[in-house]
Parts: structure tokens; sequence; C-alpha cells
């Protein structure tokens, strides 16, 4: 009997000891680390989440951490032991080097642009991408979608079709229909481009022009559209901002050399400060004429996408138009200005105006936070002037500046056409990624603002006596 009783006690002080160590390993494993990102931090995570980021080269060992209780900031191998290196495999035949190599090279690009993200995404204090990968960004392209659901993504924009904000999705978005347009824009040119060129068709000229100068400016603006969650801006606002606002930017643009010194009007280089200030104005009149106020980040860089890609559709008419006449109508000429343009538009002009406009609705609800304001009190002038719109809105105008600057230079350097071709291109490429950096930061920044108003609208439909959704959350 005490034998029994003995074995029994034994058994319940094991079980307990197992319980009290699995109970101390769920708390060490809870997330707990915070982790200094650039002028921020983000977290919370586990410590093994954490040794994770130190291996991806995320973070390194000397990267500030920190969790409730310690009384300040210390670097990740002030807390933890450096990991052991582990000893090199026994062998390493000749597939595994070759699939090794294959992976250095994919890193390398990788890490490349990795560190140009952090690089520019540090010295203009934007947030982080957070679940952002472009294999899910692009996971809905290749799927089939009814037309149903082609209608439900255009069915929106009213008081009637915009979501509450408890309805929205927060996470980042899967955009497809934009792959359509391009396809649909794709064949249209080739139609009207074998109609012109093939068959001599002298009227069919006009709507080939047409149709290569709005096939990507458009479908950048669709993805735009997809990519705004809120889903509080109707397509017809969007179709008038790319029509009106492009062609209140090119205005602008035309009148705005009267006003400025002889030196800014007399170089290519000079377009980006003149051209993305113009672009920026027709922005202000489109949300003046719509009578729309700011209520979020994503709704200026839609807007602000739109107008960029009006200007480019026009802009690229023009140059098309122009140098199809100056070839005495030849069509090599026509086709490789089309390619040409159409190819650099996504880099380019629309990015680089919603990157702006996308700033400019950030400072406002910023400085509306700071001043404990709301969505009545209508457009915040001063936001134009302050130093954390002009730190953002620099950027397209320095970028706008290199692009056009950077022909200039390249002609003076004597080099053969190849070369001179392939330097270009790389140029165009460094800049058009750094642009997109600065827009998908903004974009994040957008989606966050959104997830956090969906927690206090539900918190807000939790407190509700009533039990209703609603909330004055915009």
């Amino acid at each position: 009997m005490s034998e029994s009783i003995s074995d029994t006690y034994v058994a319940q002080t094991e079980r307990l000891q197992r319980k009290e160590s699995g109970t101390k390993e769920l708390v060490q494993d809870m997330p707990a680390y915070y982790v200094q990102r650039g002028d921020g931090y983000d977290g919370p995570h586990t410590a093994e989440a954490l040794s994770q980021l130190i291996t991806a080269g995320e973070i390194q060992e000397k990267s500030l951490i920190w969790k409730e209780g310690m009384p300040e900031w210390k670097s990740y191998a002030q807390v933890f032991r450096a990991a052991s290196t582990p000893p090199p495999l026994p062998t390493q035949s000749p597939e595994f080097m070759k699939n090794k190599e294959e992976i250095n090279k994919t890193n390398l690009l990788f890490n490349t642009v990795s560190k140009l993200d952090s690089f520019v995404g540090g010295a203009v204090g934007l947030e982080e991408l957070k679940g952002f990968s472009w294999k899910k960004f692009f996971s809905a392209v290749l799927r089939h979608h009814g037309d149903e659901e082609l209608y439900n993504v255009f069915h929106c924009g009213s008081s009637y079709t915009t979501p509450k904000i408890t309805e929205v999705n927060g996470d980042w978005p899967t955009p497809w229909i934009f792959t359509r347009v391009l396809l649909y824009g794709i064949l249209l040119s080739l139609l009207f481009g074998w109609c012109a060129i093939s068959k001599g068709n002298i009227h069919s000229y006009p709507a080939l022009i047409m149709a290569v100068s709005l096939t990507v400016p458009f479908t950048v603006l669709i993805l735009f559209f997809e990519i705004n969650v809120r889903r509080d801006i109707s397509m017809y606002n969007v179709i008038r901002a790319f029509v009106g606002g492009g062609a209140v930017s090119l205005v602008i643009t035309l009148m705005l050399p009267i006003f400025l010194p002889d030196f800014m009007t007399s170089g290519a280089c000079w377009a980006g400060p003149v051209e993305e200030t113009a672009k920026l104005m027709a922005v202000l009149v489109v949300f003046a004429l719509a009578r729309m106020r700011v209520n979020h980040i994503l709704q200026g860089v839609l807007l602000g996408g739109a107008v960029g890609a009006g200007f480019a559709a026009f802009e690229t008419a023009g140059y098309v138009f122009r140098f199809f006449i100056a070839s005495r109508f030849n069509d090599d000429t026509l086709i490789s200005i089309a390619l040409l343009r159409g190819f650099l538009a996504p880099f380019c002009h629309v990015v680089w105006t919603a990157i702006s406009a996308g700033a400019l609705c950030r400072v406002i609800l910023i400085r509306r936070s700071e001043r404990k304001q709301n969505a009545q009190e209508g457009f915040d002038a001063g936001a134009l002037f302050d130093k954390r719109f002009l730190k953002l809105f620099f950027i397209p105008i320095i970028l706008h500046f290199s692009w056009n600057g950077s022909g200039m230079v390249l002609d003076t350097m004597n080099l053969s056409n190849e070369v001179s071709e392939i330097v270009a291109y790389a140029i165009f490429a460094l800049l058009g990624v750094i642009a997109w950096i600065v827009a998908l930061r903004l974009i994040q920044e957008g989606i966050s603002d959104v997830q956090r108003a969906k927690l206090a609208g539900q918190s807000h439909t939790h407190l509700s006596p009533s039990g209703e959704g609603n909330t004055t959350l915009s």
C-alpha cells in the first residue's frame, strides 16, 4: 500500500514538474521583445523570431532590443549569447555547389534590394513593409475570376457601396484586374498596328498612338485602384483625375515657366521641379472639384497615381506624334518610341505623383492628429510647407531631375550606342526601384492606418449599447 502511494506521489511530482517546465517554456516563447528598426521599432517578437531575423540579416547583433522589465534598450548580443557556428558539411558535391551558386545569385539580388530598401526607407522615415511579399501580392493574377468578382471591385465609392471600416480587409491586397487591362491594351495596340502598318490604313495611326500611350499608364492606375483597400473612391472620380488631372497638369506645366527664371527653362533636367509641382497642383484641383476631404494616405496615392497616369499618357502621345512626324512617318520610329515610353511609364510619372500626393495626405493626417482636429476642418495649406512633406516631395523631384539629367551626362561621355543604352537602362532601373520602395512604404503606412482604424471601429462596436457597427472613423 505504502509502495503504491509512493509511486503515485512520484508520478504526480513528475507530471507537475513537466507541466511547470512546459509553462516556463511557453512563457519564454511568448512574443515579448521589441527591436529597433530605423527611427522606430516593431514587435513584439519571440526570442526564436529574433534569432531568425539575425540569421536572415534583417537585424544585427548590435541591434537594440527591449522587453518589459528591462531598464533600458540593450543590444541583441548583450541579451543573448551569439549563436554557435555549425561545422562545414562533410561533402560538397558539384550538384550541391551549383545549387548554392544559384541560391547565392538570388540572395545577392534580394539582399541588394533589401539593403536599398532599408537605406531609402530609413532616410525618408517611412514605415517598414509588414506582411508584404511579391509572391503573395501577385498570387491572384493567374486565378480564374468571374464577372461578379470583377463588378464587385468597381462597385465602390458611394455612400451605399463604401464598406464600413470594420468590414475592410486590412491586409495587403492581391490585385489582378490590372493584368487584364494590360493584356487588352496590348491586343488593341497590335490590332491598330496591323491596320496602320501592315494594311497602310492612315486612319488607324491616331488610334495606334492613343492605344500605345494609354495602355501602360492606365494599367498602373488600375493597380493603384485595386490597392486602395478602403474602397471609398469611385471609378468615376478616378477617371476624372486621370483625364482632367492629366490635362490640367499639362496646362500648368506650360504656364509655370512664365514665372520661372530662364535657367530653369533651358534644360530638360529642370523639367523635374516644374512638372512635379504642376502635377501636385493638379491633384489639389482634383480634390477641390470633387469636394473631397483627406481621409487616408491611400486616397492620395490613388488620385496622385491617376493624375500622373493621365500626364504620362498625354505626354507620351505628344512625343510619339512629334517623332513620327519628324521621321517623315517612319513606322520603326513610332514603334520604338512607343515601346520605350510605355516600358518606362510605371517607373516615372505615375509613381512619382503617387508619392507626392500620398506624402501630402500623410502629413495632413499627422498635423490633424497633432491638433486633435477632425476631417471636417478642410484642407490644411500649412502641410505644403511642412518639412515632413517637403522631405518626401523632394524625392520625385530629385528622381525626375536625375532621370532627365542622366541622358545629358551620357551624351557627354562619348560612349558607344550599345553601352550608353545599357547604362541608361541601368540608371532608370535604379531610379524606378527607389521610387517604388518609397511608394510601397507609403502604401504600408496607409494599410497600417486602416488596420488601426479597424481595431478602433471594432472596439467601438463592442462598446456600443445598440450593438451596431457604425463608427465616425474615416
